[in-house]
């Protein structure tokens, strides 16, 4: 019988090891030991004060018991000192399909190498606590490997349930131990033929990193108040179902390996809409230069923007191709301009200022005012050019994961951003320009009507929660069946600062509130109404809004309504086209009368804190084409815009 059966053989029977190898070896070549860590706690959470038993495998080609080998592990929390975690050998009847799942890796034909097989029992904590282990393998011969630090953390099980989407805390666990694990894997298969290829596909994105682009996040933050769950972008799907989470939380997955598929997305805000749950998405999640899926295209596919209000960047992709800027991003992640957080007193804040130490996502403000956009783009531009190198680094490393060359000097000089900012959107579509080039996109009508609505609303939706002091950094959010916020902030990454703010948006989108939507008006003429304005005022009730119908001669009284919907041109009858003037600019009349445009959006027209809508044609037909142009383009997520308005400016 060979030397690896008859330690099974032994290990089945009594969980003993082989005799002692020999100290006195000859050394052919480097063959370090693997360390197969069988076991981490189910989605990296255990219970208050419950103890955990990891199991581990050892092969070694010439043993790790005597001599210079030995076998140890090592357990902290909450960042502690290192503390030595006692070492046992554990029998394969103990944990029988654990012991299984392991042993079947192996394939090929036999080697000449000894196994051990071991486990240490870590100690129990309270919530709030996030406990790392290791293990350390020194072989006869004094090679030295190294396991993952691993980290699992002790949630509330009392409180609510909050999903974390967070595929970091494994990563950061084989970050820690990455050159001795990419060894283990060489290793692995020209000698010990033991599949880690699982283990390897996790590690592998990671060798095209710099260090400070992986950070460990600090969910015992948010663990001593929520019954948290960690999971993979895999699992989301079956974690929706199975945990019922009241919030979902999708942490800087910015990696290609972390992205979520167009699937993924349509299923995720399906459960937000059912069960007015809440999400959070922060910092390079809206990565668009490795996840552009996760910001969409002009055809609206499912995306994250759309979730969060930040339609406009849906316009990027295509505004590249057309405006020969295909090197650049929208968004550009690692940006630290050192400038404290400014709370506001919306949502779940009550004003203050909080110094921050973590990156942000630029690209987002493409949703500010040109005032606070041109503060952004100046502070960005700066820190871009002193930093250079780390923006070369940035480059290096997309392109060796995605094969794309990108220019993130060029980028963080927001020049995306402000071709969004800047555009004209029409009647079909939005018209971008960039050094002397002007395109018009055709942009599928549903996002081609949120982004007018967005548009016009800059400043009020999405509503700025929180931002930096120069604008670099910014916590955005919107209401409506559900209530979302996007972080540009890894705030998951920061001190006691940073974790406050995180906890205080947790409980903001946990606690839903109906939004009381105001009613909506529509001032038309008797002929506009009977075409298409009775049809569009159905509508608007289907989508539970109430809509009251004025002429020109009652319109005086509600003139400083919330929301207004206008129906015909400068010219329109019965007083309407009167006030058409007020709100389109003489450019604007022209344009109606000619045919050219007909679909316009306005802000604080007769009062602070107004929507004004106008659809407008040459006649009475066009006018009714208009409308069914703008009824094809409302659904769910543009009324969520004006749900995020009506708060805003409430």
């Amino acid at each position: 019988m060979n030397k690896l059966k008859a330690v099974f053989v032994v290990l089945l029977l009594s969980g003993m090891l082989l005799p002692p190898a020999s100290s006195a070896v000859i050394v052919s070549e480097l063959r370090p030991p693997i360390i197969i860590v069988g076991n981490v706690p189910k989605d990296f959470v255990v219970g208050p004060y419950e103890e955990f038993t990891v199991y581990f495998y050892i092969a070694d080609d010439f043993g790790v018991t005597v001599g210079e080998g030995k076998v140890e592990a090592y357990y902290r929390v909450n960042d502690g000192d290192w503390k030595q975690a006692y070492v046992k050998k554990a029998a394969a009847g103990e944990n029988w399909s654990l012991y299984q799942s392991i042993i079947r890796r192996f394939y090929g034909e036999s080697q000449d190498f000894y196994v051990f097989y071991r486990k240490i029992n870590l100690p129990g904590a309270p919530p709030g606590s996030r406990i790392e282990f290791k293990i350390v393998v020194t072989d006869v011969e004094g090679h030295v490997s190294y396991s993952p630090v691993y980290s699992y953390y002790v949630a509330n099980p009392d409180g609510p349930k909050v999903l974390i989407v967070d595929p970091s805390v494994e990563a950061m666990a084989f970050e820690k131990s990455l050159d001795s694990l990419m060894a283990q894997f060489n290793v692995s298969r020209s000698f010990y033929h033991y599949n880690l290829s699982d283990f390897e596909a996790v590690a592998k994105p990671l060798t095209s990193l710099k260090p400070w682009m992986l950070s460990d996040h600090h969910w015992e933050g948010l663990a001593k108040y929520y019954n948290i769950k960690i999971v993979s972008p895999d699992e989301l799907a079956d974690a929706l179902q199975s945990f019922q989470p009241q919030a979902v939380i999708l942490s800087n997955l910015w990696l290609p390996e972390w992205g979520l598929s167009e699937d993924q997305i349509s299923a995720l805000e399906d459960y937000l809409e059912t069960h007015h749950a809440g999400l959070v998405v922060t910092a390079g999640t809206l990565f668009d230069a490795t996840n552009p899926q996760h910001v969409g295209g002009i055809e609206d596919p499912p995306s994250l923007a759309k979730l969060l209000g930040l339609d406009p960047l849906a316009i990027a992709d295509a505004a590249k191709g057309e405006l020969n800027l295909t090197q650049a991003s929208a968004m550009v992640p690692y940006v630290n301009t050192g400038y404290s957080l400014v709370l506001s007193d919306r949502g779940p804040f009550n004003g203050g200022t909080i110094d921050v130490s973590t990156y942000s996502t630029v690209g987002w403000q493409c949703v500010l005012s040109p005032t606070h956009f041109g503060i952004a783009k100046r502070s960005v531009s700066r820190f871009a050019s002193e930093n250079g190198l780390r923006m070369r680094e940035m480059g290096e490393s997309v392109k060796n994961i995605t094969g794309v060359q990108f220019n993130f000097s060029l980028s963080a000089s927001m020049v995306l951003p402000e071709v969004i900012s800047s555009m004209d959107v029409t009647d079909r579509g939005v018209v971008i320009s960039h050094n002397g080039l002007r395109v018009e996109l055709t942009v599928e009508r549903k996002l081609l009507e949120r982004v007018r609505l967005l548009h016009a609303l800059k400043g009020y939706v999405p509503m700025l929660l929180a931002r930096t002091g120069d604008y670099s950094g910014g916590i955005l959010a919107t209401e409506g069946d559900y209530r979302a916020v996007y972080s540009s902030l890894e705030l998951e990454a920061g001190g006691a600062g940073e974790l406050s703010v995180l906890r205080e948006l947790v409980d903001w989108v946990l606690n839903y509130e109906p939004v009381q939507m105001p009613e909506v008006v529509i001032l038309a003429n008797d002929i506009d109404w009977g075409i298409k304005g009775n049809l569009l005022a159905s509508q608007l009730g289907a989508f539970g809004l109430s809509v009251r119908h004025v002429t020109a001669d009652d319109f005086e009284a509600y003139k400083g309504s919330r929301i207004i919907v206008i129906l015909g041109g400068p010219d329109a009858y019965d007083g309407v086209g009167g006030y058409v003037r007020q709100v389109l600019t003489p450019g604007e009349q022209s344009a109606v009368r000619a045919g050219e445009r007909g679909m316009f959006v306005k802000t604080n027209v007769w009062t602070e804190g107004q929507v004004v809508v106008v659809l407008a044609g040459q006649d009475r037909w066009a006018t009714g084409g208009k409308i069914r142009d703008y009824m094809n383009g409302i659904d769910g997520s543009y009324l969520r815009i004006l749900a995020t308005f009506s708060v805003s400016v409430s």
